[in-house]
């Protein structure tokens, strides 16, 4: 079953084997692309102190996620985004095509642009701004539904109300250990989370199964490590004091997805291609 929402916890040391900016971005925007096919909720970047990257790679996540006709708007020009146009397109029901094709029932990504105190102007892509009639913060982006093309109104909308896939979010967390760690309000940490390893354990049909039925309406975790160190490596290093407990009890699964790889290493982002296209079996 479909999982009620499904993230993806990267190291801020994503691109140490990237050796410029071009190649960085180029990286980065792949896994963007990747988590898009695989409808990622959410990308949490943790901290990895041999190199924390978190602030370009949240960058680039969130330039790739934003529909086009709005990245002027939300995303200032930067100099760690010169090489942006490499980034391949997602692609996503929210990035039409053509912005300028709008229809009555449309849902677009929109971003405030003016606001009185009889509603508000949304710059959904089109020349002209559509008129909703609440009041909105001025730069705030905002989901909407087209309710009339002349004049072009439309009103706010719940993401709960989107059926398509509409994106990830983008957000930061502490070290893994805090990552991983519940949160004031909990007891336990929520959800399935799933470790990635070579060392983990080798999928296979009834394996699937197992996770499928697991995952149905939870919140699944997938936790990924760096290029130049697994997720095992990290944890220790964090829990210096607590070496005699193993990484595995972190997780419920710890998976090889890419078993008697013909290669010496694996590209995170190619274990991410490989270990999302095969949980997305198990999730349906």
């Amino acid at each position: 079953m479909k999982p009620r929402s499904l993230s993806i916890l990267l190291p801020s040391s994503l691109a140490i084997d990237a050796s410029d900016l071009r190649s960085k971005t180029a990286k980065i925007g792949q896994i963007a692309r990747a988590a898009s096919v695989f409808r990622a909720d959410k990308i949490v970047i943790y901290r990895d102190p041999d190199l924390d990257e978190t602030e370009l790679i949240e960058k680039i996540l969130n330039y790739a996620e934003t529909p086009q006709y709005l990245r002027k708007r939300l995303i200032p020009l930067a100099g760690d985004l010169r090489y942006a146009g490499t980034i391949p397109p997602l692609r996503t029901p929210h990035h039409p095509l053509d912005a300028e094709n709008i229809e009555i029932g449309d849902i677009r990504v929109g971003v405030v642009v003016r606001v009185h105190e009889n509603g508000s102007w949304v710059d959904i892509g089109s020349k002209r701004s559509a008129f909703l009639n609440v009041p909105l913060q001025k730069g705030g982006r905002v989901n909407v539904r087209v309710t009339s093309n002349k004049p072009l109104k439309a009103v706010p909308v719940d993401d709960d109300e989107i059926a398509e896939y509409w994106g990830y979010s983008v957000a930061r967390a502490g070290t893994l250990s805090e990552a991983l760690a519940p949160t004031r309000t909990q007891t336990q940490t929520p959800g399935l989370r799933i470790a990635t390893s070579r060392y983990g354990e080798s999928i296979d049909a009834d394996l699937l199964r197992k996770i499928g039925a697991e995952s149905g309406s939870e919140d699944v975790l997938v936790v990924f490590g760096a290029p130049h160190k697994g997720i095992s490596e990290i944890l220790d290093e964090e829990k210096k004091e607590e070496r005699g407990k193993s990484f595995i009890a972190e997780f419920d699964y710890t998976l090889n997805t890419l078993p008697d790889q013909g290669t010496e290493t694996v590209r995170l982002e190619e274990a991410i291609v490989a270990t999302l296209a095969i949980l997305n079996l198990a999730f349906h």
